[in-house]
């Protein structure tokens, strides 16, 4: 059965809170640690072709790990796992459905997971829990605001409770990695996103993004980037990176066509105007980076924004995989909860944060909505383009959370764990299983390992039927 967490942080947040609001104006400015580079860059430029990115060449595999603290994390972790145990045969070998994944997509929680999977692969699944599943990191960082040593340091220039986190992350969490040695892995492409503050856009931590502030992401550590996709305002000061004017920006020659299709597309106008934003230097010559959560708490839409910017399914297969896969899949991790809601009981009217509480919820919920049916609608969309006489391609769309589940009694427990970055024990393994049972069972995911498993069985029967 599952329990409910109360953290019992009453007398340190109180406390806490006091600290800040004396320190808060101490620190006037940010630590700056994206370097300047120099040279040509292009706009929307589209990565290199990674082959080994989907090793059938059938497949293309993407997960979304939405928001939602420890318990978003746990709940992709479990997620992982089950992927890991689905295991299938192609060409004479056993694989693993994990090693088919094309791009992990993350924001907030999530992103601590797919950020651990992408820089140490299947070492996760040794130590995940003892680093970060199961630490009472919350605790960590609150008293980290209540210790007088380091009180000086909020007093000095560019340290502030996010610093003082990002510190914790890198050392005790992902040990200094940096996103040259998340590339260097052989696993997929991990697309950490936090919200450009300003602008209210997504911003992900991608070479292309940072080519355009005349920077360079491979030696930016990790832990920054997923301090800056979990920076709740307020709680945390935003993550700033600087917009450099030591490279010249160059534009593709797709450019004008999209910028064509922006007049016409209010959502493709958004993103190309968004981007453009970052060409003027002087206007905007720093970038505040905060919860990737607010721009898009599923995690869903940098794959419609990537194949909406390069012009469509066909071009953007072509780019970024370098074929037509036979096989579109989504599976979007949503930690969401609906928690009980004690006003609806009373006549009285309910506190400032209750009222915070609901407001929050309720615009979360309508976008969420929102971005699931525009992904579903566009995978069905981009098969259908992609699809030939001679070459059908099939897309699934899986979404699971905590209203997939059917126990009415269960689903409240699982609605009302709270969203912080400590969870007892027990909370954390049922989340994981959670992830492992509903991905399991879900109809879409069924469906899928089956269409995979008869891939093999056709090749072998292409083989069986060739002349020799």
């Amino acid at each position: 059965m599952l329990t409910i967490s109360h953290c019992n942080t009453t007398q340190y947040l109180s406390a806490a809170v006091i600290v800040v609001l004396l320190l808060s104006g101490c620190a006037s400015y940010n630590r700056i640690q994206n370097a300047p580079t120099t040279g040509r860059v292009a706009l929307l430029k589209a990565p290199d072709v990674d082959s080994e990115a989907d090793r059938s060449g059938d497949i293309w595999l993407f997960l979304a790990f939405s928001g939602g603290g420890t318990r978003a994390a746990a709940f992709s972790y479990g997620v992982l796992e089950e992927l890991r145990d689905t295991r299938y045969s192609r060409n004479g070998s056993e694989r693993r459905l994990l090693d088919e994944v094309d791009t992990i997509s993350s924001v907030s929680g999530g992103s601590f997971t797919a950020a651990y999977y992408g820089l140490f692969g299947d070492r996760i699944f040794d130590d995940y829990q003892d680093v970060f599943l199961e630490k009472n990191v919350q605790k960590v960082l609150i008293n980290g605001l209540l210790n007088p040593l380091n009180w000086f340091r909020f007093m000095s220039q560019g340290f502030d409770r996010t610093e003082m986190a990002i510190d914790y992350y890198d050392r005790q969490i992902f040990r200094g990695g940096t996103f040259a040695d998340m590339a260097a892995q052989p696993g997929p492409h991990i697309q950490i996103n936090a919200t450009d503050l300003s602008i209210g856009q997504r911003f992900t931590f991608s070479p292309g993004r940072f080519s355009i502030l005349c920077s360079d992401l491979a030696e930016f550590r990790v832990a920054r980037a997923v301090a800056a996709s979990s920076a709740v305002p307020v709680a945390f000061t935003p993550v700033v990176l600087e917009n450099h004017d030591t490279c010249e920006v160059e534009e593709p020659d797709r450019l004008p066509r999209t910028r064509e299709r922006a007049h016409t597309d209010p959502r493709l106008g958004e993103l190309v105007s968004g981007l453009d934003s970052y060409l003027d230097k002087e206007e905007r010559r720093y970038i505040h980076l905060v919860d990737g959560g607010i721009s898009d708490n599923l995690g869903v839409r940098s794959a419609y924004d990537r194949v909406h910017i390069l012009g469509g399914a066909q071009q953007a297969t072509k780019l970024l995989l370098g074929r037509t896969p036979s096989i579109l899949a989504m599976i979007v991790v949503n930690a969401q909860t609906r928690p009980d809601r004690p006003m609806d009981l009373s006549s009285r009217s309910p506190g400032t944060s209750a009222v915070l509480g609901a407001v929050s919820h309720a615009q979360l919920q309508r976008y969420n909505v929102e971005s699931i049916a525009l992904m579903q609608g566009s995978l069905n969309q981009w098969a259908s383009e992609l699809s030939t006489p001679g070459h059908t391609v099939t897309p699934y769309f899986i979404q699971i959370d905590f209203e997939s589940i059917a126990d009415p009694e269960t689903r409240v427990l699982f609605n009302n764990v709270a969203t912080s970055l400590a969870l007892p024990a027990d909370e954390v393994n049922n989340l994981t299983e959670a992830g492992h049972r509903l991905l399991r069972k879900a109809p879409g995911f069924r469906g899928l390992v089956t269409h995979i498993k008869s891939l093999d069985k056709r090749d072998r029967a292409d083989i069986a039927a060739s002349p020799r």
